[in-house]
């Protein structure tokens, strides 16, 4: 049975963006988005397995983003599971996907934000020892501004106390 698995929803197209490469797949240091995602679960102690929910269209873009990566500490990486529509459907298709494996604990996470930290995931799998469920946040820090109906000027200081992203 694993433990704790990584759900890595990579499934959508990036459109925002722009391109013809959807984001997860665009270079980052020398590698894809994706590479760095997985591999900051992947390289996490307490994570078992690594399952990525992909566009169907992508299994070469994503067996070339997976090709160098390594779990250093013996977890597997499961075979990618094709998503959905949406990304409710992406994400019910994985869980749906990880059943068999019954784990006690499932992380959720964007495969376009490679940026989170092994303190960031060891936090959220620790509030699964009290909790049902957790939201891995951090308190904002950035200055948060209010803009006048037309946009042109700054109506209001949005107190951050409280705000998380």
């Amino acid at each position: 049975m694993l433990r704790t698995v990584a759900l890595i929803v990579a499934a959508g197209r990036g459109h925002r963006v722009g391109g013809s490469l959807p984001k997860q797949y665009r270079e980052l240091a020398g590698h894809p988005v994706l590479f760095h995602t997985i591999r900051a679960f992947a390289n996490h102690a307490a994570i078992d397995a690594v399952c990525t929910v992909i566009h169907p269209d992508d299994e070469r873009l994503y067996r070339t983003a997976i090709s160098e990566l390594d779990f250093g500490h013996g977890g597997v990486l499961l075979t990618p599971v094709n998503g959905g529509e949406t990304r409710q459907n992406s994400v019910r298709l994985g869980l749906e996907s990880l059943a068999q494996e019954t784990p006690r604990a499932v992380l959720i996470h964007d495969g376009a934000r490679p940026l989170i930290d092994s303190a960031l995931i060891t936090r959220t799998i620790d509030a699964l020892e009290d909790h049902i469920g957790a939201i891995a946040a951090l308190p904002i820090s950035d200055s948060i501004k209010r803009a006048t109906a037309d946009d042109n000027l700054i109506d209001q200081d949005i107190a951050r106390s409280g705000l998380w992203r």
